[in-house]
């Protein structure tokens, strides 16, 4: 929530063009071509259960992406609500532990609340980003190096739905409505205080009417603006045995945000492509909401015995992804030479005598 008096600094500072923690808050940049601007739909002090599942399917069957900034202590209420929220392909961000006011906190008691948090965070499941939204928007001196020294970025809004104060549904949609504007739109609703049933009702009605007014909706990226973060992918692969699969794994360093895909293509070393194995390449998928996928290459088998083989799995052309590592070694061993996995025997009975 909101205090009168943290919003009017807000829109003061934003008025000005002075960034006040976050590159989001300077002067809209232009449009994105085909688009009015971009608008950046954000949730905070949630999770709350019943609100953020039905939040969740609002947004998916718009197929609208956004970011939710979370409480840590909701987040070990409902871990849960809070992982629903990343596997249905959301953002995941940090709003401290217990929404206390940052201005009036120690640098030591933000780190200590931002790192709660995010523990929080990790334990249900959850690949956090790296940004962060203070409490209340209130920042001072003390808790600004306390979030960069954490490695945070501070994240404010540029359209403040003044949910949490007062309005009916119909009515807090038309006050985000209204404060959209050609450029770059940060909406701050939230799904985690006690008018927020009232608030995700506005969600409908917002995202239809400004698609209508050719509005285009995205998440935030790294630095806290409306886009997608575009995370680096690398391929990890073990060791392969004829007459079965190679398996590798795609892994993203953290979610897109977006449907995101790579294309994968094996490259001939001391193993053959079209002998050791088929001509292989794929472009592979990872739907927003995981941060991992397996590819399975299979292995041709022969008769004969020779020593491991090698060949490259190459990774090109990515879509929302940049390429960590373009290249991996797979080794194929022979079937006869794999190692075996032994079975325990069974214990030995001891009979006795046998009497007739």
């Amino acid at each position: 929530m909101l205090r009168p008096v943290h919003a009017l600094l807000v829109v003061l500072l934003t008025l000005a063009g002075v960034a006040t923690g976050s590159p989001a808050e300077a002067a809209p940049a232009a449009p994105t071509q085909g688009c009015t601007g971009r608008v950046a739909l954000t949730f905070d002090d949630g999770p709350a259960a019943g609100t953020t599942h039905r939040l969740v399917r609002v947004l998916r069957r718009h197929h609208v992406p956004a970011t939710f900034f979370m409480v840590g202590q909701r987040v070990a209420a409902n871990p849960a609500a809070a992982l629903e929220v990343e596997r249905a392909g959301f953002l995941t961000a940090n709003h401290s532990w217990a929404h206390q006011d940052m201005s009036r906190q120690s640098y030591r008691d933000v780190r200590r609340s931002l790192r709660a948090t995010r523990r929080a965070m990790l334990d249900a499941g959850l690949h956090p980003t790296d940004l962060m939204r203070p409490p209340y928007g209130a920042l001072a001196k003390p808790a600004r190096r306390a979030i960069r020294d954490s490695g945070y970025v501070p994240v404010l809004w540029t359209d403040d739905s003044l949910d949490w104060k007062s309005g009916t549904s119909r009515q807090i949609a038309r006050r985000i409505l209204a404060g959209l504007r050609p450029g770059r739109n940060i909406v701050l609703q939230h799904d985690g205080v006690t008018r927020s049933p009232i608030s995700v009702g506005a969600v409908d009605r917002v995202i239809r009417v400004a698609k209508r007014r050719g509005y285009c909706f995205t998440a935030l990226d790294e630095r806290g603006r409306p886009g997608f973060p575009t995370p680096d992918v690398t391929a990890v692969a073990g060791q392969a045995v004829e007459g079965t699969d190679a398996v590798v794994t795609l892994e993203l360093a953290q979610p897109a945000g977006r449907d995101t895909a790579v294309v994968v293509e094996a490259v001939s070393g001391t193993a053959s492509v079209g002998a050791d194995l088929p001509p292989f390449r794929a472009r592979v998928e990872i739907p927003a909401g995981r941060v991992r996928v397996t590819v399975r290459i299979p292995i041709a088998a022969d008769a004969v015995v020779e020593p491991p083989e090698t060949f490259t799995l190459a990774l090109r052309d990515p879509e929302g992804l940049r390429i960590a590592q373009p290249t991996a070694p797979v080794t194929i061993v022979d079937a006869a030479s794999a190692p075996r996995v032994e079975l325990p025997e069974p214990p030995f009975l001891a009979l006795g005598p046998k009497f007739s």
